[in-house]
């Protein structure tokens, strides 16, 4: 359950390349209690936020350009200060293979877009229980 878990001291990053998705994510944050929402275009500064923000927990686009969501977390993950940040990664095309390789790149987690704030929620807190 979520109610475990305090999301009032969360800081959050959003990654995607469309600011109408990126708001909506931050909206639906802040609607669950996420006080501190950061944001970024793509994998790239999206990766440069992390090294200077330290968020608690990642949420970021698969499809983006010019660093997509499986290159933002490779790169993260081979980065001793920032290996073990969380990652969800939200997708529009759930398949096998996108999957296989999200496990094999280490994410905590799958959405498929469009997201609603119950899920988004639940599945925040499943992935810092952890």
């Amino acid at each position: 359950m979520a109610e475990d878990v305090d999301f009032s001291a969360l800081r959050i990053l959003v990654i995607d390349d469309q600011d109408f998705v990126r708001t909506i994510v931050a909206k639906m944050l802040g609607q669950i209690g996420v006080p501190t929402v950061l944001e970024a275009k793509d994998g790239a500064s999206g990766f440069d936020v992390v090294k200077a923000e330290r968020p608690d927990l990642v949420i970021c686009d698969i499809q983006m350009r010019p660093m997509d969501g499986f290159g933002f977390v490779r790169m993260l993950r081979e980065d001793p200060g920032a290996a073990s940040t969380p990652v969800i990664l939200l997708t529009a095309h759930t398949d096998a293979a996108g999957t296989a390789r999200a496990k094999e790149l280490g994410v905590n987690a799958i959405l498929a877009k469009p997201v609603l704030p119950p899920a988004l929620k639940e599945r925040i807190a499943a992935v810092l229980r952890r």
